[in-house]
């Protein structure tokens, strides 16, 4: 059964792209209506995501704003049972392997120089213990933070655990046990006044974000059954990767954003969160057989707590790299691992369904709802861009070359709407897709106003040729988002293993 569970994401993905093949010569009229149909549900999901990444920036906006001290005292004047402030420590993990010092150092001096650092961050360097030189690293940067922060901790991951599979979410496990063991067990801190932050080794955080993360754990009655989540924003080196993957990048932070504003929306815990450490140590911690471990990890704290685990965002922006090697190519081609690694999460599959078939002291609202996000979320990663190019495309061409009708003539503007000015082939999913460019305008010109400024030695003529890449959305998006997802959900069919491979980001 699991193994059929495996076939699931990549067997369905497939099926699903080969209707533009034999589809439209067996079944043309039903794959019009098809067509029709998810090109409406596009043109909604693109509105849908315009609109609630311009929510997203006047809610950053406002949460950068925040005094969250102040929004604390009010609390606290309200009569409602908060932690005190001064009890609550953030331990925060950064997994490393093979990073530079430099890259560490940028990480650490950001996070120094947030609100409160040094009296409740306690950042931990997650070291893998067969890495060379890594107690080099961990020395000479213990000795330029030691006194940045309320601690600054170091563990070393073994090598070659049974059972264990390298990467993050190992580390992790390791780093976390590791750091209770310290804090609750020798200094005998209060474990329940812990929250414990998983990020990688290039983020940047905002200067307010541990305070608005010591408001929110402070103040929430329901704080240890939930993550926070930030948007991320590849923006740290945004203008050192080439500029055809400016447009993922940004896409990705984007889209992220706007998950994190739309009310109601089932939401998942992504890269760089945060949640209670007494709930990491109820749970067991993250699971050390799995590679992406963000939405694991939340699934695993839902599952195992009764479904009464959820994530609320803090609208403070985060900074990650893009993917960046020394050459061109080699970046291209860390990008393309990136996100096939990223898209192994669909290996949940089998994990919630079976969740969702066992679980019935969970509600089965809340069983179905989180696998379909789950589940919806892989299959159009893998599929929509077909359907969007190509759907339209391939009737199109065909109408272009033979001079004949592939679908039904309502398909077709002129059947539709009667005499147009637009040659017969032409198909009414340009219609129902046109005003998507408006979306695609919004979205742009949001990217344009959040990523940094252009450094001074860029001339003009390549900063406008940055934003002409926009125009090859089709192939960007293809190549470094649906073929590397697709490519992983077939591997994952096929029972092909993947090993944790880290981002290059120099």
């Amino acid at each position: 059964m699991q193994r059929l569970l495996e076939i699931l994401p990549g067997g369905l993905a497939l099926f699903l792209i080969s209707t533009l093949i034999w589809g439209f010569v067996w079944l043309p009229a039903e794959m019009a209506i098809g067509l029709l149909i998810f090109d409406v549900y596009w043109l909604w999901k693109s509105w849908t995501i315009a609109f609630h990444v311009m929510k997203g920036v006047r809610l950053m906006r406002r949460a950068q704003a925040m005094d969250w001290r102040a929004e604390y005292r009010l609390a606290t004047e309200r009569g409602l049972p908060v932690l005190p402030w001064t009890d609550v420590r953030h331990v925060v993990i950064i997994p490393n392997y093979k990073e530079s010092v430099e890259k560490l150092r940028l990480t650490l001096l950001a996070m120094a120089q947030c609100a409160g650092a040094r009296d409740n961050v306690i950042p931990v360097l997650a070291m893998e213990e067969g890495e060379l030189g890594a107690r080099q690293k961990a020395s000479i940067l213990i000795r330029e933070f030691g006194g940045a922060f309320h601690s600054l901790l170091v563990t070393y991951h073994p090598c070659n655990i049974p059972g264990e599979v390298r990467g993050k979410s190992s580390n992790e496990a390791w780093a976390g046990r590791c750091a209770v063991e310290e804090l609750a067990g020798r200094r005998g801190m209060d474990i329940d006044n812990l929250t414990v932050t998983s990020c990688d080794a290039d983020t940047l955080f905002p200067e307010q974000y541990f305070e608005a993360l010591t408001y929110n754990f402070a103040t929430d009655p329901a704080r240890y059954r939930r993550f926070w989540q930030a948007p991320i924003f590849f923006y740290n080196n945004i203008w050192q990767v080439p500029a055809p993957l400016r447009i993922p990048n940004a896409l990705s932070g984007l889209i992220h954003l706007s998950r994190l504003s739309r009310k109601r929306k089932v939401l998942f815990s992504q890269s760089t969160y945060t949640l209670s450490m007494r709930m990491a140590h109820d749970v067991g911690y993250w699971d050390t057989d799995i590679i992406p471990e963000d939405w694991h990890m939340f699934l695993k704290c839902f599952y195992r707590l009764g479904g009464n685990v959820d994530v609320k965002p803090i609208h403070l922006p985060i900074g990650n790299d893009g993917a960046l090697s020394h050459t061109p190519k080699e970046t291209y081609v860390n990008q393309y691992l990136q996100v096939q690694r990223w898209a192994w999460g669909a290996a949940d599959t089998p994990y919630v369904l079976n969740h969702v078939f066992n679980r019935h002291d969970i509600p089965l609202q809340k069983r179905l709802l989180r696998f379909w996000y789950m589940f919806e979320n892989h299959l159009s990663w893998s599929t929509q861009w077909f359907f969007i190019t190509l759907g339209g495309f391939i009737p199109t061409m065909y109408g272009v070359i033979t001079g004949d009708l592939l679908t039904p003539e309502w398909f077709y503007m002129d059947g539709l709407i009667g005499e147009t000015f637009l040659p017969s082939w032409v198909t009414i999913t340009t219609l129902i897709l046109s005003p998507c460019m408006l979306c695609y305008l919004i979205i742009i010109t949001t990217d344009r106003h959040l990523r940094p400024p252009a450094p001074p030695s860029l001339s003009t003529g390549r900063r406008a040729f940055a934003y002409i890449h926009w125009l090859l959305i089709p192939p960007i998006t293809f190549f470094f988002s649906a073929l590397p997802a697709l490519d992983s959900q077939v591997r994952l069919m096929l029972g092909r293993r993947m090993e944790y491979r880290v981002t290059e980001k120099v």
